[in-house]
C-alpha cells in the first residue's frame, strides 16, 4: 500500500484543527487565577497586605539563598556538580512553587454542552452512523 503525502498532510491539518478547537472549548470552561487579588484595601493575598512578588508561597524567598550560592559558584568555575545541583534544584523548586499557587476552577456547564465538548474532542460528528 502506497501512501499519498498530500492526503497525509490534509489529515494532519484536519486533526490539528479539531484538536485546537477542542483545546479552545476546554479553555473556555476552565479559569486559571492566582491568590493575588485587589480588593479595596490594597494588593495582596486574599485582600490583605502582600509581598512584592504576586505568586508563589511565602517561603520562596529562602530558595534564593542556594540559588545565589550556585550562581556565585558558577562564576568562580569551581565545583561544577554542586553548582548544577544548586541552580537546577532551586529553579525547579521555584517552578513548583509558582505552579502550586495557581488555582484552576471549572465554569458551570450543562450536561448537553459537556457531551458535545467531548464529542468534538474525540473527532466525532453528527450523522456518522451512530444515530
Amino acid at each position: 500500500m502506497s501512501r499519498n503525502p498530500t492526503n497525509d498532510f490534509i489529515q494532519f491539518i484536519t486533526g490539528g484543527s479539531l484538536f485546537g478547537g477542542g483545546i479552545f472549548l476546554l479553555a473556555n470552561q476552565v479559569m486559571a487565577s492566582s491568590a493575588f487579588t485587589y480588593r479595596g484595601g490594597g494588593w495582596g493575598r486574599y485582600g490583605g497586605g502582600g509581598s512584592m512578588v504576586p505568586f508563589g508561597t511565602p517561603g520562596m524567598g529562602l530558595l534564593m539563598i542556594p540559588l545565589g550560592i550556585g550562581v556565585c559558584l558558577l562564576f568562580t568555575g569551581t565545583y561544577k556538580r554542586w553548582t548544577n545541583l544548586l541552580i537546577w534544584g532551586s529553579v525547579a523548586a521555584l517552578g513548583v512553587g509558582v505552579l502550586n499557587s495557581i488555582r484552576l476552577t471549572s465554569m458551570p456547564t450543562t450536561l448537553w454542552a459537556l457531551v458535545h465538548l467531548h464529542r468534538d474532542d474525540c473527532g466525532g460528528k453528527p450523522g456518522n452512523g451512530a444515530d
